[in-house]
């Protein structure tokens, strides 16, 4: 996160006056950041694309609808009705009609007593042929860093219904330099908010950060790491606040790896001390360990010695520990 000096730096680079901003509340700063970074990156990545992602035109391959259209007659005049080409006719109906009017060319070859069949069949082929469609364009995102491509999955995703736009992306996709282009510009788009806006990160990916592929993975790594939370309790929660509970409960496990080593070496301290009867080794290693560790621990290590036997060292041990305490 960038200091309020910092952010002041960056605005005055966009044209505001330092009086002004010395005025304004931190949060005030930050949001106004915020919203120069997105207009940044959007405008950068724009005139990327302009510059080196090439429009094609779409093709009028219409004259073989007909043929087409033959196909699924006879696929579907008969007895038993040829599903195999029946498909695959339909499918390539898709390839210039929307659902409706698929429907309506397969119908027009169909019996009356067939229509309900039929209808199914067009709108089942018509989600199998979206989901084909999306696979295609997601194999096409395949390099790109993983907020990206989930990013890019979710809007092609919610233009499913738009068919000729997907295949319109994937005729653009498909050529090589485009491929190439588009790839670089969504690298290079994470490499700027990962690199220069760290604290947009979230909120550029919030979609991808909030699945629940990406929730469960952490939750996953949580769970593992203590008992202490139900799993559809940590579902709740949002991204940040369990990535915030991962980084605790691992700084608590860490301090407790190095508790339990500290703990090991003043054992054998303590024990050495008392077996060579050093009322002062024993006292300075105490008041050592009391630096580094709490008034429980140091009371845990001296429970594995039988101090009675020796109420010097004993007393000693009570003078300090008295003495540590807040007055």
């Amino acid at each position: 996160m960038l200091s309020r000096n910092e952010i002041i730096a960056q605005l005055m680079q966009y044209g505001y006056a330092k009086d002004t901003l010395d005025k304004m509340q931190t949060i005030e700063l930050e949001h106004l950041f915020k919203q120069h970074s997105k207009e940044r990156i959007t405008g950068y990545l724009e005139i990327l694309k302009q510059n080196e992602v090439v429009e094609i035109a779409v093709e009028d391959d219409t004259d073989y609808i007909e043929e087409e259209i033959g196909k699924i007659y006879y696929a579907i005049s008969g007895e038993e009705v040829n599903f195999v080409s029946l498909y695959d006719a339909i499918e390539k109906v898709f390839d210039h009609y929307d659902l409706n009017e698929t429907i309506e060319l397969v119908l027009s070859q169909s019996s009356d007593k067939r229509c309900r069949q039929m209808t199914q069949i067009v709108e089942i082929a018509y989600r199998a042929y979206q989901e084909a469609l999306l696979a295609e364009i997601e194999r096409f995102c395949e390099f790109y860093p993983p907020q990206e491509r989930f990013e890019q999955m979710q809007f092609y995703s919610s233009k499913r219904a738009d068919i000729a736009f997907l295949r319109q992306s994937i005729q653009t996709m498909r050529l090589q330099n485009n491929q190439e282009s588009l790839s670089r510009i969504a690298q290079q788009k994470f490499a700027i908010i990962h690199d220069y806006y760290p604290d947009i990160m979230y909120e550029s990916y919030e979609e991808y950060y909030e699945n629940d592929e990406e929730k469960d993975a952490i939750i996953g790594r949580i769970m593992a790491l203590t008992r202490a939370y139900k799993r559809a309790q940590l579902k709740t929660k949002k991204f940040q606040i369990l990535k915030h509970m991962e980084r605790v409960l691992l700084e608590d496990k860490e301090r407790e790896k190095e508790e339990k080593a500290l703990i090991k070496q003043y054992v054998k301290r303590v024990g050495e001390a008392i077996a060579q009867e050093d009322e002062l080794m024993f006292g300075e290693t105490i008041k050592e360990a009391l630096k580094v560790l709490d008034e429980r621990d140091v009371q845990y290590i001296v429970e594995h010695f039988d101090l009675s036997s020796n109420p010097l060292i004993l007393q000693r041990f009570n003078i300090i520990m008295r003495d540590n305490r807040p007055k």
